[in-house]
C-alpha cells in the first residue's frame, strides 16, 4: 500500500495524517457482542467497534479523563464510570463491563464517541494560538513540532518565549485556559 507524503513545516506527514487533521476521528461505533456480566450477571458487558483506529487519540484523551489509565506499549486506555469499567482498545474496540442494557449501552458508546471527536477536534486548538514565527528559540522548528511537544508534556508554554510578549498575551491566556481545561498542568 502506497501513502502519499507531504511536506510541510519541514515535516513528512502522510495523506492519512493531514486528512484526518481536525475533522471527525470515529464516524460509528457499533456493538459487536453483548454478554453476561461476570461480577454481576443481572448486568451485560458489550465489546464494541469502533470505524477508526484510537491509537492516536488515546494520549490525549488521557488527559482529558480524571480517572483514566493509559498504557502507549499494551495499546490501551481503561476507565471507571459508575460501576462500569470502559477499556478503549489501540485497534479500535471498547469494552464496558457492568452495563444495564443495550440501551445504556448505546448512550454510553454515543458519550465515548463524543468524547473521542470532541478531544481530536480540540488538540489542533494549541497550534491555532502559537505565534507561529517558527524561530527555534524554544528548541523545536517549526511551531507545530513545538505543539505536539507540549501536547506531549515533552515541552513547558513557558518554553515559547516569542509567546510570552505582550502582543500575544490574548493567546496565552487561552492556550492555558485550553491546556487547563484537558488536564496539563500549565
Amino acid at each position: 500500500m502506497k501513502i502519499a507524503l507531504f511536506k510541510i513545516f519541514g515535516f513528512v506527514l502522510s495523506h492519512r495524517i493531514l486528512s484526518n487533521y481536525g475533522k471527525m476521528l470515529v464516524k460509528k461505533v457499533e456493538i459487536a457482542q453483548v454478554m453476561p456480566c461476570i461480577a454481576d450477571p443481572a448486568k451485560i458487558r458489550v465489546i464494541a467497534k469502533a470505524d477508526h483506529r484510537l491509537e492516536e487519540v488515546l494520549p490525549f484523551l488521557d488527559k482529558v479523563i480524571p480517572t483514566a489509565l493509559y498504557s502507549e506499549r499494551a495499546g490501551f486506555l481503561t476507565y471507571k464510570r459508575g460501576l462500569s469499567i470502559i477499556t478503549l482498545h489501540a485497534f479500535g474496540e471498547i469494552a464496558m463491563t457492568q452495563i444495564t442494557d443495550n440501551e445504556e449501552a448505546v448512550k454510553i458508546l454515543n458519550e465515548i464517541k463524543d468524547k473521542i471527536n470532541d478531544t481530536w477536534a480540540r488538540r489542533a486548538d494549541l497550534y491555532a494560538y502559537l505565534p507561529k514565527t517558527n524561530c527555534g528559540e524554544c528548541g523545536e522548528k517549526p511551531c507545530m513540532a513545538f505543539a505536539m511537544k507540549v501536547l506531549n508534556e515533552g515541552k513547558k508554554l513557558s518554553d515559547c518565549t516569542v509567546l510570552a510578549e505582550d502582543k500575544y498575551r490574548g493567546a496565552r491566556d487561552t492556550l492555558v485556559s485550553l491546556l487547563e481545561s484537558a488536564g496539563y498542568e500549565v
